[in-house]
């Protein structure tokens, strides 16, 4: 029931009704219309004036209303004034009192759009007019004017409260048409809200085709640094995932190269070398060496590793491995080349090949003996690229179904903000700084702010509405963010973009332990 019910809001002209029935003792009948009899008395009311004080009493709590349900630092004076330069609620105004709601053809001498008052047209039974200010209702709730649609949001969303908290605040108070779309606009638009929040869904995963030979595409990467204050570097072949492993002492591209020399030794020049964005990847020294062995240099997204999981997963092994050689006391050199030797002999569980057999066509000998039966080159590489693609097929759908992911639809011209390294709790999860994107490359992402370019994964972006207004760029340099250096890029010569300062920290040298000291 609309009377007894505490949790109803029903109309102001129910309210009327219930405030002049109170001092009744009566019972609600149900009677339908062919017996419902037409009231004579009603229909044919006495010519003597009547006691107005019920209704004054009825107006004074219409006016209560009205004087309550007013903004914080929006007065009501302001709003009446307002609603008199809005033509389409003075329009309104005069439908409400003539009740003109079914005559359409006098809509046009109203001096407004007809468009506009449509929109009041499935809320008519719930809105009245205040005479006294002069203020269109819905129920309890001022009709706000156009005018006062963003400041009236704006005050509601003070404190930064989310899109639900912000629209239970405001339809306490106001209403007009299209109130939720507003909201959700506006929250979409506030930068403070946008920098603050969850991130979007990761993007589905994209997964890389098998080369078409071994030692045709390799990844490269850094590991440590370990006790002795030494590295490791990792190659590792795209199609067989046989692993070359070589320690080293610095992580400059001087080293780096001359490793290389060894590795290209014994297996002869790759194709295409997969790198992360590491000092001696970005070096002047590093691109000349690789254009002098004919070499493709292809360096992955920056802080994106899943780019290059070849190498991340290999090392996730390897370390394991150091890390029980340390545990028991062992020299973690000697262990490394025992887990070596284990690892290129094991069948790998995405070819179900042992990436020595892919790589030289043969099994290597250990202390296990192998099986007399070799399999033909051309059934093998067909086993290898099946196996491969039902493999990755299973990963991409076990990935994309526990994190949830969903394709992204951001396009070039988009404005977004960039996800930036949290340093407490109170950093904001994404740099405030509005970026707008200039260059898609499958999930490779360039976005540009005045004077910086950055490139990250899509999922590091987020989408937002440019704020109504205002330039997207203006004082950007005063919105209290910024990506650290872990985060911020430069422009190299080729138009990519590079992580800025070290990933690997410089050697520190330690005392050698000398129950893991190399032999």
């Amino acid at each position: 029931m609309i009377l007894s019910n505490p949790k109803s809001k029903p109309p102001a002209r129910i309210e009327r009704w219930n405030l002049r029935i109170q001092d009744f003792d009566f019972n609600v009948v149900y009677t339908s219309g062919a017996n419902n009899e037409s009231d004579f008395l009603s229909r044919h009311p006495l010519s003597r004036d009547v006691d107005h004080t019920q209704e004054d009493a009825a107006e004074n709590y219409v006016n209560f209303l009205t004087t309550h349900a007013i903004p914080k630092a929006m007065t009501l004076q302001e709003i009446k004034d307002e609603t008199k330069k809005d033509k389409t609620l003075q329009g309104l105004a005069k439908i409400i009192r003539e009740q003109l709601w079914d005559s359409k053809p006098k809509w046009h001498e109203l001096n407004t759009d007809n468009d506009d008052i449509r929109k009041y047209i499935n809320v008519r039974d719930e809105l009245t007019i205040n005479d006294e200010a002069d203020i269109v209702l819905r129920g309890s709730r001022i009709v706000i004017p156009r005018s006062l649609h963003h400041r009236a949001i704006s005050i509601a969303h003070e404190g930064h409260q989310g899109l639900v908290r912000t629209k239970q605040l405001i339809r306490e108070k106001i209403w007009f048409p299209g109130i939720d779309k507003a909201v959700r606009d506006m929250i979409g638009s506030c930068i403070a809200c946008q920098a603050n929040s969850h991130p979007n869904p990761p993007t589905p995963l994209k997964m890389n085709d098998l080369p078409p030979e071994p030692w045709h595409t390799i990844h490269l990467d850094f590991c440590g640094p370990f006790p002795t204050g030494e590295y490791v570097l990792v190659a590792i072949d795209a199609y067989s995932r046989f692993p070359e492993v070589e320690v080293i002492h610095s992580t400059s591209a001087k080293a780096t190269t001359l490793k290389l020399e060894r590795i290209f030794s014994t297996h002869g020049l790759p194709q295409i070398i997969k790198s992360d964005n590491g000092p001696p990847f970005t070096s002047t020294e590093f691109k000349t060496y690789m254009q002098e062995k004919g070499i493709e240099h292809q360096r992955i997204t920056p802080l994106w590793p899943q780019a290059n999981s070849e190498a991340e997963n290999f090392m996730k092994s390897m370390t394991k491995a150091i890390r029980a050689a340390i545990t028991e006391q062992k020299n973690w050199k000697k262990e490394l080349y025992s887990f070596l030797l284990n690892y290129r002999a094991t069948p790998h569980s995405t070819t179900k090949f042992s990436p020595a057999e892919l790589l030289f066509n043969r099994k290597i000998k250990m202390e296990l003996p192998n099986p007399v039966h070799q399999m033909q080159d051309t059934v093998k590489d067909q086993q290898v690229r099946e196996n491969d693609v039902k493999a990755k097929e299973r990963m991409k759908a076990n990935a994309d179904r526990v994190k949830n992911a969903k394709e992204s639809k951001m396009f070039i011209g988009d404005t977004v903000l960039v996800r930036q390294r949290k340093h407490n709790k109170f950093s904001p999860r994404y740099d405030p700084k509005p970026y707008r994107i200039t260059k898609i490359n499958g999930t490779m992402v360039t976005a540009s702010h005045p004077g910086h370019s950055i490139t990250r994964n899509i999922s590091f972006y987020k989408k937002i509405q440019p704020q109504p207004g205002k330039e997207e760029w203006q004082d950007s340099d005063n919105m209290g963010g910024d990506l650290s250096d872990d985060v911020a890029d430069e422009i190299n010569e080729d138009g990519e973009n590079e992580v800025q300062g070290r990933r690997y920290p410089q050697r520190d040298r330690q005392p050698t332990n000398p129950k893991i000291r190399s032999e």
